[in-house]
């Protein structure tokens, strides 16, 4: 340990919240994010004081090691927060949890890399694309990196970027495929490409971030191999087993999360405004109709089997790593099942909803696209998880092209 990380891990113990203040803070929270979801959309990107009330109420450290200011809670907490602030708005969630989970991400880097950034402020925000749209030359002490990643949600708000890149391998083509690396770099080394100009998650702000030939310091990478199989340097570090859970079993509930938030939000609002609603022209009311009952039944219960898909993985999580294959196959299907469940729900939520939901002072019209959208993500691809899931099933290896396994 060095000198600067005794210092580091001396100094900062203060007190640490709890799961159920986590959750309450975040409820609290609510009716301001909900009266904001509209100006995030115009803004395409999270409001300064959405994003500014996250950190003011504590709740950017909920996954950020104790020996570096934060809360160092379970996976369980982080989830339950989160979906307090998706079932007020869709894209406020996906921002809120990824400045919480990219936080335990940073805990799996060197320690050299995590007192870069926590030592001088606790409250850093962190984006992170994991797309491998970089490419990396080897140099003394480090890397030198340029790139064009896409998607990185909430990069406007943000400190520091972790993002994928390629290094080729030592002796050119011969010497085998290139390595997929992360490479975290502060906020003047970047710029930002306005790109993102689309029907989902409008508020998430994700746009392009563009890196053009800037020197990476050794201890600020870290292997995605080694992150994948639970083996990082940070969590050699922390004694939570936490920070050595594998890379996608460990950031895929914050997709989940929500995505299970806003599937909720859009039921508790289509159930509130289906109990004041009657048909164009008999004038009955909407609730009175058996097959509305009906669908309102079924819709719950999908999106009940999905929050316990999610609940299910969170208990696997919460001894923390190393995983066995099995268990992260089996959560990767799991959390991919829970996105379908959601988006079957929110479809017909929008369906029964009547042409007024296509208005866009309608919520409703929102939480659909914002679920589609959220569900598209890359990691949560339910094709590869249940290929994978009835490959292990049937006694056959795992398809070797899959790098999420």
């Amino acid at each position: 340990m060095t000198a600067a990380s005794e210092t580091t891990q001396a100094s900062r113990h203060p007190a640490t919240m709890t799961h159920a203040e986590a959750v309450e803070r975040a409820r609290a929270m609510a009716d301001d994010v909900r009266a904001r979801a509209g100006e995030a959309e115009a803004l395409r990107r999270m409001p300064e004081a959405t994003i500014q009330g996250f950190v003011d109420a504590g709740l950017v450290r909920l996954l950020t090691p104790r020996a570096f200011g934060g809360h160092e809670l379970a996976f369980d907490a982080f989830a339950d927060a989160t979906i307090e602030i998706a079932r007020a708005d869709g894209s406020s969630g996906w921002c809120f949890s990824f400045l919480n989970v990219h936080s335990w991400l940073l805990a799996t880097f060197p320690v050299g890399a995590q007192e870069d950034v926590w030592r001088k402020n606790p409250d850093a925000r962190l984006a992170n694309v994991n797309v491998p749209a970089g490419q990396a030359a080897r140099v003394d002490g480090g890397y030198r990196l340029s790139g064009d990643w896409p998607w990185a949600s909430g990069i406007q708000h943000c400190d520091w970027a972790m993002l994928a890149g390629l290094v080729p391998a030592e002796g050119g083509a011969a010497g085998g495929p290139p390595e997929v690396r992360l490479f975290l770099i502060p906020r003047e080394d970047w710029e930002v490409r306005d790109t993102w100009r689309v029907t989902g998650q409008r508020g998430t702000g994700s746009h392009n971030v563009v890196v053009k030939d800037r020197l990476v310091p050794q201890h600020r990478t870290a292997s995605m191999a080694e992150l994948s199989g639970g083996q990082s340097p940070g969590g050699a570090f922390h004694a939570n087993p936490t920070y050595r859970l594998p890379f996608i079993a460990a950031l895929a509930p914050s997709l989940i999360a929500t995505i299970v938030g806003a599937s909720q939000g859009a039921y508790q609002r289509w159930r509130a405004a289906t109990r004041d609603r009657c048909t164009m022209y008999s004038r009955e009311q909407v609730a009175s109709l058996s097959h509305q009952q009906i669908r309102l039944a079924e819709i719950s219960a999908e999106i009940d089997a999905a929050e316990l898909m999610l609940r299910r993985s969170l208990d696997t999580l919460r001894p923390g790593g190393p995983l066995s294959m099995e268990q992260r196959v089996r959560i990767r299907r799991d959390y991919a099942y829970s996105a379908v469940l959601c988006v079957r729900a929110v479809e017909r939520i929008y369906n029964a909803s009547g042409g007024g939901a296509n208005y866009e002072s309608n919520p409703i019209q929102r939480d659909w696209r914002d679920v589609h959208a959220m569900a598209a993500h890359a990691g949560i691809n339910f094709d590869a998880a249940a290929e994978n899931f009835g490959r292990m099933e049937l006694g056959l290896p795992l398809n070797p092209r899959d790098p999420l396994a």
